[in-house]
């Protein structure tokens, strides 16, 4: 549950999202550009990048790994950026590959150390996702903070056709969420 803001800045970031599931009319997909254009409206930039589900499997022992050209476009947009957002369901008690898989190849570059991120979780259940998402973000070094996350399951992810939710609880957590990232520093 995400209470009030806790960051102060204001000033404008170039912020990137990605979805756990980034194709077409996927809710997550949805969720996340509804928060995109927020903080646009706010004066950042945004842009959602769409391209994990083109990234290869990871493999740690592949010996070219700098010659995936969708690779590096991807670790470089995350490093040219303020602040990341990503949106996942939960799948079989955990991130989907998708996003492990992405997750992957950028720990394998230090690509998130040090970089703020925010999450939420948009799934019917999503507890399991919303802890493996946060652990692996620890792993690679990621700023969190639980002003940062959000957990939207059940019956609250009934969206309206201007996305916000019908759940008015949940829109007021979600844009404490947004305030949070837009103000952050």
């Amino acid at each position: 549950m995400i209470i009030g803001v806790f960051y102060k800045g204001g000033s404008i970031m170039k912020i990137v999202g990605i979805s756990g599931n980034p194709y077409p009319r996927s809710t997550n997909l949805g969720v996340l550009e509804k928060i995109g254009g927020e903080l646009e409206k706010a004066g950042h930039t945004f842009e959602v990048i769409h391209s994990i589900k083109d990234l290869p499997l990871f493999n740690p022992q592949t010996e070219y790994q700098e010659y995936y050209e969708v690779v590096n476009q991807m670790r470089e947009q995350i490093k040219a950026a303020d602040f990341v957002v990503i949106v996942s369901p939960e799948y079989m008690g955990g991130v989907p590959a998708i996003l492990k898989n992405a997750l992957e190849w950028m720990l394998s570059e230090a690509t998130l150390m040090q970089k703020p991120i925010a999450y939420v979780i948009h799934s019917p259940h999503g507890r399991l996702a919303y802890e493996a998402l946060n652990t692996h973000l620890k792993i690679s070094g990621a700023i969190t903070q639980d002003a940062l996350k959000l957990l939207i399951s059940y019956n609250k992810r009934l969206q309206k056709e201007d996305g916000w939710f019908e759940d008015e609880v949940i829109n007021k957590q979600l844009k404490a969420l947004i305030q949070n990232i837009s103000d952050y520093k």
